[in-house]
């Protein structure tokens, strides 16, 4: 784009860069709406702002559009928890792409078959912006930013249909909602668009905060169900790990309670207790029988092993390298007496555990409490890897000890019933009940706060943050050590329980919204056209009132004088604002005992001229044109104002004109006439032929220009109202058949015959108000025209029947008729079909134009049909008129 000035390219860069700093913050702003696991948002308010912006100040802006989303989509990974590398960079790019491709696309395609700016007044108009810059632009950005996804394996191909269907949907929301705003705010013409901001921006937004609001309770409410839910079920499952933790020391206690009975346990019968007895070990690897015993009695100890069938049977310990050696000389031992399952535990038989300091602890601290002790998550002595278990030392005492004092009866103390708890083993058992696709497990010995030990984990230890409130974290006391359990949500989880209602309420209501724009759109577009338009034709009329050359005056109902032009003021010699106080009857004195509805009815009646009076005092002959106006109840009439003082000097000297035309040419055409028809009938003697057909021609056209001098005269008189008409009632069948009979002779002269129908015995009577004269003048002015453009031995005729209330009079030829082109000029004056110097017919072409004058001052109305070749038929109508 070329760049004018320096400014433009200053104007450029900071739109670039708010656009830029907009595209950013409505993002953050739309992915707040976001529904988690899979942060389906039901509307994205960027990509509309965007379009926006390219339709109101051009396609450079595209560069903003480019970096606000590569930012944004970088923004997001990083805060997901991503490092910035390039691939993020390059998927933050490529879906910054898509969305620059989509509003250049949305951009074009508006400005194709729209046009832009456009007032989007429009339904057409503004369904095609709908469509072409949400839908349809929307669908280029959902397509190129799941396909980047696709690539670089964020989304998988089963998720490429849903991905791309709440993309689609979410940005073609935010165009329908976001396109609007910008153009009320930003759109020019800015005198067009501002007026609409408090009809569709104000209504428009507050109708999606709502929307927003409600989504938003919505959702607190699907996360707080879900919440409940996942709650309920950990709070079992750390029941029953508590439970299953606290059931060793009671399986361990009933084990101790057998060599209390009894201290000539065999191996045989230890098994058989461990078997028959603890039937539910809840888990528990293996148990143990753990003798304690001094120094003094080791000797003894292991030859009755032996005896037992132990053979080679010494006390050991373990050594660094994993195996076992016999155990040096010591002030005590705790050994390994009977294992069972002997077949996993006899690796360890004999061993001396308190010979392994982490063993020793729990051994002291049991001695010491006189309950339950256990090690801290240790790997076994018979296992070749590691897995975390614990060892559980029950401390079993002789019945004499009564335990006044634990440490003054230490040598009470007989040895330990102890438990080999592998975690694995033990909590998998206690959560068979439990739906293990929906939570993760972690429990942490944390007696030591520095240093946490991982006792058991099923399932991801990390949880996304938006779970963060559903993670359930207890805490259990056994044997000495605390033991944290945490209880969080999968992803199966979040996902299977997470409803879609709330969505499809946030995307219900704000394509309700944007619908509600669209309408709100084209009511406040035609409401502000209308508005414009009214303004419009307001300064016009105000313009041609002030232009207007005819005194223009506004009056309301009591005859006040609301409003006057200038030339009122000049016509009446008044200023404007003293003109605009006055009565109506202050310039027109005939008007002082009209108002009202009598001001109209005194112009219909036609008491058009007046006289009016300035304001010196001279007075005005003038004619008036009264319209009234109703405006809201209001009755207003206005008054348009015609000095004729000129016109009536003018038609003075026009009617002493014609009195003297009719006075000069009459009186020497008479005298012609005379004496040509004196020659003509021989009172000079007898003429020669050639001279008779001379003064033949001569008397000719001295009646033809007799004919045109009373025509011209008629003319002028019925035009300026100073031709008398003499109406009266007659007959209207006799006054016919006359002008039938006066023209014979003429049709005989032409060939033609002359035919007068003869009406219904009810016809004939029929009178109407009308002048005689003028009436046979008016038949004969049709009848000699039908005489004249018949062709020969053809008839004419004339024929009177009854419509309605109204005598119907037709003259009927056969003659050659008259043209289309012709018809609206039939009745004007000198009107001939044929005006060449060689027409066929003679005539002034004033006959018609008089028949219509006359016929319209006797109350009747006049017409024709006509057919080219085959005739036209002339037609008067009058009121019939009734005694």
């Amino acid at each position: 784009m070329a760049l004018s000035s320096p400014h433009k390219l200053v104007s450029l860069i900071l739109r670039i860069v708010l656009l830029t700093l907009v595209y950013l913050a409505s993002g953050w702003l739309s992915l707040l709406l976001a529904i988690p696991p899979g942060f389906v948002s039901g509307i994205f308010l960027p990509l509309g702002i965007s379009l926006a912006a390219l339709l109101i100040w051009g396609n450079p802006l595209v560069i903003g559009v480019l970096l606000g989303s590569t930012l944004l989509n970088i923004g997001v990974a990083l805060a997901d928890g991503q490092t910035l590398t390039s691939g993020v960079v390059g998927v933050g790019f490529f879906i910054a792409c898509g969305s620059s491709i989509a509003c250049l696309v949305g951009a074009w395609l508006i400005r194709r078959f729209v046009g832009f700016p456009n007032h989007l007044t429009d339904e057409r108009d503004i369904f095609l912006v709908f469509i072409l810059g949400g839908p349809v632009a929307a669908a280029i950005s959902a397509s190129i930013g799941t396909l980047v996804l696709f690539a670089y394996d964020i989304i998988s191909i089963n998720q490429i249909i849903f991905s791309w269907g709440t993309w689609w949907i979410g940005d073609a929301i935010g165009v329908l909602i976001a396109v609007p705003l910008m153009c009320v705010f930003f759109a020019e013409p800015r005198y067009f668009w501002r007026n609409r901001r408090a009809t569709v921006g104000i209504p428009l937004v507050v109708s999606s905060l709502v929307v927003v609001i409600i989504f938003i309770t919505a959702s607190n409410n699907e996360q707080k169900k879900m919440e409940v839910q996942f709650r309920q079920e950990a709070s079992l499952i750390a029941a029953a790990v508590e439970t299953t933790l606290g059931s060793v020391e009671q399986i361990l206690a009933t084990l101790g309670g057998l060599f209390i009975a009894s201290q000539d346990i065999t191996r045989e019968e230890f098994i058989a207790y461990v078997d028959q007895v603890i039937l539910k070990k809840h888990g528990v690897s293996g148990f143990s029988w753990n003798r304690l015993l001094a120094h003094d009695e080791r000797s003894e100890f292991e030859s009755n092993m032996r005896g037992q069938g132990f053979d080679n049977f010494v006390i050991r310990e373990a050594s660094s390298d994993g195996s076992f050696t016999t155990a040096p000389e010591r002030d005590s031992y705790v050994v390994i007496t009977y294992i069972e399952p002997w077949e996993q535990g006899r690796v360890i038989h004999g061993v001396n555990v308190a010979a392994d300091p982490e063993r020793f602890d729990a051994i002291e601290r049991a001695a010491k409490t006189g309950e339950l002790a256990m090690t801290k998550p240790l790997q076994l002595l018979q296992d070749k890897t590691y897995s975390p278990a614990i060892i559980a030392f029950y401390p079993v005492f002789s019945l004499a000890y009564l335990k006044p004092e634990v440490a003054a009866n230490k040598p009470m103390l007989m040895g330990y019933a102890t438990a080999i708890v592998r975690a694995n083993d033990l909590i998998t058992a206690t959560l068979l009940p439990f739906a293990s696709a929906n939570y993760n497990l972690i429990i942490t010995d944390i007696t030591q706060a520095t240093d946490p030990l991982r006792f058991y984990t099923k399932g991801q230890v990390a949880t996304p943050a938006y779970a963060d409130n559903l993670i359930l974290e207890d805490e259990v006391t056994l044997g000495g050590r605390r033991l944290q359990i945490r209880i969080a949500p999968t992803q199966f989880f979040l996902t299977s329980k997470q409803g879609l209602e709330s969505w499809f309420v946030l995307v219900g209501g704000l394509l309700f919204c944007s619908l509600l724009g669209g309408f709100l759109l084209l009511i406040s577009g035609r409401t502000q056209h209308i508005h414009n338009l009214v303004e419009q034709r307001t300064q016009e009329l105000a313009a041609i009132l002030e232009s207007a050359a005819e005194a223009i005056l506004v009056v309301d109902s009591s005859g006040v004088i609301e409003k006057a032009n200038p030339a009122a003021a000049i016509l009446f010699n008044y200023s404007l604002e003293n003109l605009e106080q006055l009565q109506i009857a202050d310039l027109i004195p005939s008007l002082s005992d009209l108002s009202g509805a009598a001001l109209f009815s005194s112009a219909v009646e036609g008491e058009k001229e007046r006289v009016a009076r300035r304001s010196d005092g001279v007075s005005l002959n003038v004619e008036l044109s009264i319209s009234p106006v109703d405006i809201k109840e209001r009755l207003f009439f206005t008054f348009i104002i015609h000095d004729v003082t000129e016109r009536k000097k003018v038609e003075q000297l026009k009617a002493e004109f014609i009195s003297t035309v009719s006075h000069e040419l009459r009186t020497p055409l008479t005298s012609i006439k005379g004496a040509l028809s004196v020659a003509l009938n021989g009172g000079v003697g007898v003429l020669d032929e050639k001279l008779a057909q001379l003064l033949s021609i001569a008397a000719t056209n001295a009646d033809r220009l007799s004919r045109l001098v009373n025509d011209i005269l008629d003319i002028d008189k019925l035009e300026f109202g100073s031709a008398n008409l003499t109406i009266d009632v007659h007959e209207v069948y006799p006054l016919l058949k006359q002008a039938v009979e006066q023209h014979l002779a003429y049709a005989e002269r032409y060939a033609v015959h002359l035919q007068l129908d003869l009406p219904d015995e009810s016809l004939i009577g029929l009178k109407a108000k009308l002048d005689g004269d003028r009436f046979l003048q008016v038949m004969s002015n049709l009848i000699s025209n039908a005489i004249k453009f018949s062709y020969q031995h053809n008839p004419v005729q004339i024929r009177m029947t009854k419509e309605a209330h109204r005598i119907h009079i037709e003259v009927i030829d056969k003659g050659q008729g008259i043209p289309a082109s012709f018809h609206q000029r039939v009745f004007t004056r000198f009107a001939q079909v044929d005006s060449s110097d060689t027409r066929k017919r003679d005539g002034s072409g004033l006959g018609l134009s008089i028949t219509k004058a006359l016929v319209d001052r006797m109350g009747g109305t006049i017409d024709y049909v006509s057919e080219v070749g085959k005739g036209t038929t002339f037609y008067i109508t009058l009121p019939i008129y009734n005694d």
